[in-house]
Parts: structure tokens; C-alpha cells; sequence
């Protein structure tokens, strides 16, 4: 989360709801469960801005980025397979915790859906990939429509664009976009208010079980977010790269230390290029287009925690996903991540669109605001190490005829 400039920062306020939370918790008892509907509040806010954000985000990043045609698919391809990584270890780690199993939470009929385990059906799944209109995937937060809807939009103004027109019209995306960043902003300064209401509804209900819970949800995906770098990227760069893990460890040791201060991967942008083309001697062209252009897809550590945390939810709930329905939830994660990297909280804007595109309850997501601040730090460090991999692999791939020592 970001702080707060001027003022108290944000994870203060949040750590006193939180405190807040459980002492009315406490004395109240289940009369605190009202309190659960300031979260139900704040998260509608967050449901209602998500997909016009992600929307407007990736069609600016589609009209604008500079994707060179060989590197540009290298890139995208190196992307995917991060994400299915990512979202494999996801899977099986979660499966394996199992950090919502012991605890039942009744949150699906607050939400308005009945439970029942979620089944993956085809002709539903391109319903909602191919919309009946332009409004609708807007209306019914159908995030995949939407993100078709995006790329659509974003290649043919960047076509009109490169003609010499669209130019008003790309102004009125860039300004959009950057109105809804403002009112997030807003929205997000709600967050400790929401984080007070639920804890002390749960406190009140059903005791500190829940927290015993979010513990081992920490836990599995710091665990996740480490065997991703250390483990795949680490093969990745000794493998493709032909590197060692170590030496590019140790050059990214500033841009990782900026990500976890800082929560963001773009406020870290110049650290990274800094680490890639002096520390690291990365062509200019591989480290603009991997730290700049696919910042924007590398959100591995996005991925990998919406993923857990979604499943999390579901165990929570006490509902079963099949493999269908899984690699749905996978697969929404990759693209609702994919293009955000500009929008603060892009985490939190998007695990509200994958809970609600999973049929899940999206009463959970307060809950989940209470560890967000120290994972979204992980996940930002994640995302840089995505871009330096991804970089120095590039580098590679642009000089096959220079066969380098592994240093």
C-alpha cells in the first residue's frame, strides 16, 4: 500500500482498525456483525472502479508501448510462461496448505451467491470472452470480455495513431485513466475503515481463528513468491541466460530492496534500469523493453497471490474448485494482471475482479486487506525480479552469435 504523502502513512491507520477491530470485537460479540457491511461498502467502490480501470490501462498501454515484432513476441512468450509458473506453483501450494481449510466462514450468502463448487463450462467461458455489446462485460464486470474489448480498442488507435490521427481520442484515454487513478486513490484511503468493520465482525463471530488462517496464507505465498525467483527464475538465467543466479542477485539486491520499501515496481523502474545496464551491462533496448514495456505483463507476483488468496477464499467458504474451474481462475488472474502495472493497489483491483469472475464472495476481500500491505511488498520485489530475468534472457536472445562465458 502506498503511504499516505504529508500525513499518516496508510499501513498506521490500518494497523489501528485492526486493533480497533478486535477490542469492539470482543466486548460487542456477534451484535459487531453489522460493522461488516463498512467493508461490503468499500469493496462495491473497488468492484465498481475495477474493470473501466483495467479497461483504460491496458488500451493505453496497447496504444502506447513500443513492441518491436522479434523481441516483442520473445517477450510475450517469456511472459506467458512465467505466468503459467507462477500459477502451477499457486495451485499446488495452496493445495497442499490448504490455509482456509479449519474454518468455515459463512460469507457467499452475504454476497448475494449461493455456495456451490464452481464448474467450468465452455460455452460460458466464451460467453464471457466474447461479448453480445460493447456495455455489457462493463455492466456484469466480465473482466475477459473486457480485456478483448481493451486489446481491440488499443491496436486499432495505435493504428490510427500511427497514421497521423486518433489523437483526441487517445487524449481522452490517458485522461481517463487518469481520473479513475485519482478516485481509486480516494476509495483507497476508505481501506482502514473497511479493515476495522470486518475484524470486528469476525472477532465478534467466530473469534481469532480467521488470523491463525491469514498466517499460514502469508505464509504460503512468501513461500511461493521465493521459489519463484530463487528456483525458476534461477533456472531461467542459468539455463537461457546463461548466467549465474548469484551474480544477478547480487545486482538486483537495490532495485529488490527499492520494491519492498516502496510496494511498487514502477516507482522502482529507474533502480532497475540502473541495475541492468551498469551493474548487470544489459543492452539499452532489452532493459527499456523489459523493465518499461513489460512491467506491464511481468506481474508473476500478482498472479501467484491472487491465485492462493482466491483459493483461500474458496476453502474458507467451504466451496470445491475442479480442474476446470482452477485454470479458469488461473487464466483470469494472468490477464486481469496483465497491463496494470500503473494502477495503485493493482493487486487489490484486480483480485476483486478474479473473486467475482470465480463465483466467489467478495466479503472476503476486506479480510484480506489486513496482511496486503506486507504482501504487496513481496509481490512488487517479485515483479522486479520478473523484469530483470526477463531482460537479461532478451539480451541473450538479441546477440545469438556471441556465445558469453557464465559469470
Amino acid at each position: 500500500m502506498e503511504e499516505q504523502k504529508g500525513g499518516v502513512p496508510l499501513v498506521a491507520w490500518m494497523v489501528v482498525a485492526i486493533g480497533l477491530g478486535m477490542v469492539v470485537g470482543l466486548v460487542a460479540g456477534p451484535s459487531a456483525a453489522p460493522l461488516g457491511e463498512l467493508g461490503g461498502i468499500v469493496v462495491r467502490l473497488l468492484k465498481a472502479l475495477a474493470t473501466p480501470l483495467v479497461f483504460f490501462a491496458i488500451t493505453d498501454t496497447l496504444m502506447t508501448a513500443s513492441l518491436p515484432p522479434r523481441q516483442g513476441l520473445r517477450l510475450l512468450v517469456l511472459c506467458v510462461v512465467n505466468a503459467a509458473v507462477a500459477g502451477v506453483l499457486a495451485v499446488a501450494l495452496a493445495t497442499l496448505v490448504t490455509p482456509g481449510a479449519g474454518i468455515h466462514l459463512d460469507m457467499a450468502a452475504a454476497a448475494g451467491s449461493p455456495v456451490a463448487p464452481p464448474r467450468w463450462d465452455l460455452g460460458a467461458a466464451l460467453a464471457d470472452i466474447i461479448p453480445e455489446s460493447v456495455a455489457g462485460p462493463f455492466v456484469k464486470n466480465q473482466v475477459l470480455a473486457v480485456v478483448v474489448l481493451a486489446v481491440v480498442l488499443g491496436a486499432a488507435l495505435r493504428r490510427q495513431v500511427a497514421q497521423g490521427g486518433g489523437q483526441h481520442l487517445a487524449g481522452l484515454v490517458k485522461e481517463g485513466f487518469q481520473l479513475l487513478t485519482v478516485v481509486l486513490g480516494w476509495v483507497v484511503k476508505l481501506v482502514p475503515l473497511a479493515i476495522f468493520g470486518v475484524v470486528a465482525k469476525v472477532v465478534g463471530t467466530t473469534g481469532f481463528g480467521l488470523f491463525v488462517s491469514l498466517g499460514k496464507l502469508v505464509a504460503t505465498v512468501s513461500v511461493g513468491l521465493i521459489i519463484h525467483v530463487l528456483v525458476w527464475y534461477g533456472l531461467l538465467l542459468l539455463v537461457v541466460a546463461r548466467k549465474n543466479p548469484r551474480t544477478v542477485l547480487r545486482a538486483a539486491i537495490p532495485p529488490l530492496l527499492t520494491a519492498l520499501s516502496t510496494g511498487s515496481s514502477m516507482a522502482t523502474l529507474p533502480v532497475t534500469l540502473r541495475a541492468l545496464e551498469e551493474r548487470l551491462g544489459v543492452s539499452k533496448a532489452s532493459a527499456r523493453l523489459a523493465a518499461c514495456v513489460g512491467t506491464n505483463f511481468n506481474n508473476d507476483g500478482i498472479m501467484l497471490y491472487e491465485v492462493v488468496a482466491a483459493l483461500f477464499v474458496a476453502q474458507l467458504s467451504g466451496m470445491e474448485f475442479g480442474f476446470g474451474a482452477t485454470v479458469s481462475l488461473a487464466v483470469t488472474s494472468a490477464v486481469a494482471a496483465a497491463g496494470i502495472a500503473g494502477v495503485p493497489e493493482a493487486g487489490l483491483i484486480t483480485l476483486s475482479l478474479v473473486l467475482h469472475a470465480s463465483g466467489l464472495p467478495l466479503d472476503a476481500l476486506p479480510v484480506l486487506l489486513s496482511v496486503d500491505w506486507f504482501l504487496g511488498r513481496l509481490r512488487a520485489a517479485t515483479n522486479v525480479a520478473s523484469d530483470i530475468t526477463v531482460a537479461t534472457t532478451l539480451d541473450r536472445w538479441s546477440q545469438p552469435d556471441v556465445e558469453p562465458a557464465v559469470t
